[in-house]
């Protein structure tokens, strides 16, 4: 029995097409529902995209700013370590070569004599004798047995390691001091700087506390003020509310004067605010015009009644011509109708037979079903 393997190749392949499938379905479900189905552009999906666009870059241009800032405040921490550590670095090479001109010239090195520029100017003979100090183990000079002065030289040999050994005791001992020197001079410097900074800083905490007290004295007196400014209005206002209450009790408004009605300008005019009502004579006028208004308006309604009747004579007559003029025109459509309908019977029987000659003679291959099928079963 065969047996087929698959690698991951085939597998994804296959994933691939499963979901090509599956996005074709969901394609032709949105395409071939006709309710579901847009033209043109969808506005709201389109402004909610451009929304959340708007968002997003939002959230980016807010993330940038705080990325920003941080940076910028990890800079100016960074810039200011550099700074120290070039200071502690500047005095580091300060002591160095305060220590190196001081202790480590060339003519203090003990194989100056080696590369001193003078040294064939100050150079001796190869030999003067042979307990002469200037001739060394190298110089092949004295061979063993030969040398006379073996003893004198061992001693000065250990002399000359004491003293070498004394110096560089002596040295490392002034090197140890000066670097002491220079780690209390910088301890110094620190101690310093801490008490200027302590003492600015005490001085700037003073500077603010008589600002604050300087402030608070001022807004103590600003508030006393307005508190005197608040009684006295409200003197003021008391005062000026009992003088309206008695200018209001005494004014003619209250004592219902019908004399201050009358404006002093037109004979004709009255005050509204001040009127108190009709005199005995005005109200004997009011009752004769109001009489005078009912009798003209009921002559106007007779009038009008008279010209409703008329009117409504008038479109009676109108519709019964209206009536005659639709039945005429309906019996000219039937008619009309009636021509279109025997019209379209020898219309229909002409296309009968032109159908039957097309079946029989030129349409002998027809399309069927089949062909219609085909058709709405992708959507590419």
């Amino acid at each position: 029995m065969a047996q087929s393997f698959m690698t991951q190749a085939d597998l994804n392949e296959a994933t691939k097409l499963q979901k090509r499938q599956q996005f074709e379905e969901e394609r032709k479900k949105r395409i071939f529902n006709a309710k579901q189905r847009l033209y043109g552009l969808d506005i709201p999906t389109i402004e909610r995209q451009i929304a959340e666009k708007n968002k997003t870059r939002q959230l980016e241009q807010e993330r940038e700013r705080r990325h920003e800032e941080q940076t910028e405040m990890m800079q100016k921490i960074i810039h200011a370590k550099e700074l120290e550590m070039e200071k502690r670095k500047r005095l580091a090479e300060s002591d160095l070569n305060f220590y190196r001109c001081r202790f480590q010239n060339k003519e203090q090195r003990r194989e100056f004599d080696l590369n001193d520029p003078e040294g064939m100017k100050k150079s001796k003979p190869a030999r003067n004798a042979d307990d002469d100090i200037t001739l060394g183990i190298s110089s092949a000079q004295i061979f063993l047995g030969e040398d006379l002065g073996h003893r004198e030289r061992q001693r000065r040999q250990r002399e000359q390691q004491r003293a070498w050994l004394d110096q560089q005791i002596a040295e490392r001992k002034q090197a140890e001091n000066a670097r002491l020197q220079a780690d209390r001079v910088l301890q110094e410097s620190i101690q310093s700087r801490d008490q200027r900074l302590e003492e600015m800083a005490k001085s700037e905490r003073k500077t603010r506390n008589q600002i604050l007290d300087s402030l608070q004295q001022y807004n103590n007196e600003l508030a006393r003020r307005k508190r005197d400014e608040r009684l006295r209005q409200q003197k003021e206002k008391a005062e000026d509310d009992l003088a309206e209450i008695y200018n209001m009790l005494s004014s003619d408004m209250l004592t219902e004067n019908p004399d201050v009605a009358q404006s002093r300008t037109h004979p004709n005019k009255k005050i509204a605010f001040m009127y108190r009502g009709m005199t005995p004579e005005e109200l004997k006028d009011f009752r004769r015009d109001q009489q005078q208004q009912m009798v003209e308006r009921k002559k106007h309604e007779t009038e009008q009644q008279l010209m409703d009747k008329q009117w409504e004579q008038y479109a009676l007559n109108m519709d019964r011509e209206l009536q005659l003029k639709d039945r005429e025109m309906e019996r000219r459509r039937q008619k009309e109708y009636a021509k279109i309908l025997e019209e379209n019977d020898r219309l229909a029987r002409e296309q009968k037979l032109q159908k039957d000659l097309n079946d029989q003679i030129m349409l002998s291959n027809r399309v069927t079903q089949e062909f219609y099928d085909k058709f709405n079963t992708t959507t590419r």
